[in-house]
């Protein structure tokens, strides 16, 4: 019998979020985002073609880690952020180019730890955690 996965794709955890994160992750996904759409053309018919290729992306990746001092991942997602822009602007379905807008910080599954009720979440990679007390039920 196959059994079915569920995913969560997002939800809140109330913890006291780390300023100096989430301002450079912010800093990070403007620079990104920039960069990132000035390789956007635009074809005659209306249609938007990304050219962001594999070397494109390492030198950003490296331009934006130095001096990073936060796990690298955000980084990645900093930059992964245009992907479907291209796809909903072809669809007609984005009136505008993305904008980056809410200073929130997405965490991928590799970068936290859930037990015992408690949440632990890395900051800078073998030196600084965030981490919740568990929740009564």
């Amino acid at each position: 019998m196959k059994e079915e996965a569920t995913a969560t794709k997002a939800y809140k955890v109330p913890v006291e979020a780390p300023k100096d994160l989430i301002e450079a992750y912010f800093e990070a996904k403007k620079k990104a985002l920039e960069e990132v759409l000035s390789h956007i053309t635009h074809h005659r018919t209306g249609k938007a073609r990304l050219k962001f290729r594999a070397g494109d992306r390492g030198r950003l990746r490296n331009n934006l880690l130095k001096d990073w001092k936060y796990s690298r991942y955000y980084v990645d997602s900093a930059i992964g952020l245009v992907k479907g822009w291209t796809r909903l602007h072809n669809r007609g379905r984005a009136k505008s180019k993305p904008k980056v807008a809410g200073k929130t910080v997405y965490i991928k599954s590799t970068l936290f730890t859930y037990r015992d009720g408690k949440l632990k979440i890395s900051i800078e990679p073998g030196k600084r955690i965030l981490g919740s007390k568990p929740s009564k039920v």
